[in-house]
């Protein structure tokens, strides 16, 4: 009995784990950050292969642009995403981030970018 109980629990664990979806987040947010932007990132999947997106984030003014203190990507197929973070990001101006998804799946995910 105590086995049937240890195996189920972990029937269950690894179930969450496997449809949880792939969340990041990059530095901390705090109560001085602000928001700067919010968007969705997305793109259909093709049968059989893993499909790829990059997303780019620029500020038009870069005097008085906010310097980024954080990154968060929320998954939202929880479909498992991977996101690389491929230029500037913490403590710069701009980011580039590269979204791969899993094969045979899509992407659909949201960036939050905050900073001061």
């Amino acid at each position: 009995m105590k086995s049937l109980l240890i195996y189920a629990l972990f029937i269950c664990i690894f179930t969450t784990y496997a449809y949880a979806g792939t969340d990041y987040l990059w530095g901390e947010i705090t109560d001085k950050d602000y928001l700067i932007s919010k968007e969705t990132v997305s793109k259909a999947f093709v049968v059989g292969l893993s499909v790829s997106k990059k997303y780019v984030f620029k500020q038009k003014d870069n005097l008085n642009a906010f310097t980024i203190t954080a990154i968060k990507v929320t998954d939202k197929k929880k479909s498992g995403a991977t996101v690389t973070l491929v230029s500037g990001g913490l403590g710069s101006k701009g980011v580039t981030l590269l979204f791969k998804s899993q094969r045979g799946k899509s992407i659909k995910d949201v960036v939050e970018i905050y900073g001061r």
